[in-house]
């Protein structure tokens, strides 16, 4: 295990973030024992690649949602294209076998790898504190915020630059949605347009 905290610590120089959040598919009896992590779950042990599948860095956005643990958080993540093809690339190669998730080098959840995963979404069903979400929102977008990377097409942002530029659209998004859920609350009418705002196509004048 602190092996492994090493060498997740000296791949994450990303903004600051020391937030940890490694996947790590099921290994099979070919691996070297070096390459391999043993961990006791569900009362037998497991064994999984060390080096993970996609980590916090490929992360684009995420969205929390109460597990059904009652106790803790999951969430949907987004991942950007480096780690969407190498989260379908593990889906498609591990059929079958486990893929660990792992948070600060701890172990949060485990699901089985039964189909293809072609969209980049993957989820983390439970095991997340109030805390780790919190630290989420300060580095990546929620997912319901998001927009396009370009203005020419649906892209999703990959570079340290597009995902900080991402997160704070995202956050003025989430700022006028509650702004706009205030003043509704209020009554209170929203602003008129300016004139420079008005359309002019299709507009006539009063009596003709």
């Amino acid at each position: 295990m602190l092996t492994l905290s090493g060498l997740l610590v000296s791949c994450d120089n990303f903004r600051e973030n020391k937030l940890l959040i490694t996947a790590h598919v099921q290994s099979d009896a070919i691996e070297h024992p070096s390459e391999i992590m043993r961990l006791p779950i569900g009362g037998q042990e497991m064994r999984f690649k060390k080096i993970p599948e996609f980590s916090q860095r490929s992360i684009s956005g995420f969205e929390p949602f109460p597990a059904e643990d009652g106790q803790s958080y999951g969430v949907l993540l987004q991942l950007d294209t480096k780690g969407r093809n190498s989260l379908e690339l593990a889906s498609r190669m591990s059929h079958g076998m486990a893929m660990l998730t792992m948070v600060n080098a701890l172990p949060v959840d485990m699901v089985e790898l039964d189909q293809p995963i072609t969209d980049g979404r993957f989820t983390i069903w439970r095991g997340l504190s109030k805390e780790t979400i919190d630290k989420m929102d300060k580095f990546y977008p929620r997912i319901k915020y998001m927009k396009s990377s370009s203005r020419w097409m649906d892209m999703l942002p990959s570079t340290d630059k597009e995902k900080l530029n991402s997160r704070r659209v995202a956050k003025e998004a989430e700022a006028a949605e509650k702004a706009a859920a205030r003043a509704k609350e209020r009554g209170a009418l929203p602003p008129a347009p300016k004139t420079k705002d008005i359309p002019l196509e299709g507009y006539k004048l009063p009596g003709t």
